[in-house]
């Protein structure tokens, strides 16, 4: 029998050992998306999301409110507050919620063209949820987070979501699209709320 050389293994596991050394698993990060109306070109608010280890901070402003969901991927539970005008609500509730739609579908989307944000290459998914709506994600490889999900949809995706479009079966797409990634530590007092200017809803 034929031994195969040690030289010949190293060989065709290089690009192997390459792959894995181009994806850098980080721990904390803020990243900022606008979000658009596709329809109308329209830019109808802003996304921030802050990671920090097992954390993660999503706030959403647009004119209307200020949406803010505060999770622990080892918590069950989750607190979400609302600033509209001067209302401010806050609620736990469990997390990932009860009931929601399941995916039907998850297939690449392979294009002619590599697609840049940000200086980082993106891959191209497309997701079908069983409530009808559609989700067309463009992702890096390069990263991972520790809380990836912070959009439930990206749960499968392989890498940091940076532009992703909601297709509703009824209404207008709504695009979200980073336009900043930042990896200076983030605070801990980013995820504290101050309970004292919330009204409670059971």
């Amino acid at each position: 029998m034929k031994r195969i050389s040690p030289i010949f293994i190293i060989y065709m596991l290089l690009p192997f050992f390459s792959l894995k050394a181009q994806t850098k698993n980080i721990g904390e990060c803020a990243l900022q998306y606008s979000i658009v109306q596709l329809d109308t070109k329209d830019t109808v608010g802003v996304k921030w999301v802050y990671v920090k280890g097992d954390q993660c901070k999503t706030t959403i402003q647009t004119a209307q409110l200020v949406q803010t969901l505060y999770f622990n991927v080892q918590s069950a539970t989750a607190m979400i507050t609302k600033d509209i005008g001067e209302s401010h609500f806050m609620q736990e509730l469990a997390y990932p919620p009860i009931g929601q739609p399941t995916l039907l579908s998850m297939k690449e989307v392979v294009s002619d063209s590599l697609v840049q944000l940000l200086g980082y290459t993106c891959k191209q998914v497309e997701l079908k949820w069983s409530d009808g709506v559609v989700y067309q994600i463009w992702y890096t490889p390069e990263i991972i987070t520790t809380v990836s999900s912070f959009e439930l949809a990206f749960k499968e995706v392989g890498g940091l979501v940076l532009c992703y479009n909601i297709i509703p079966m009824i209404g207008n797409t709504i695009q979200y699209k980073a336009n900043s990634i930042d990896f200076s530590p983030i605070p801990l007092n980013q995820f504290n709320i101050n309970k004292d200017q919330y009204q409670i809803i059971e």
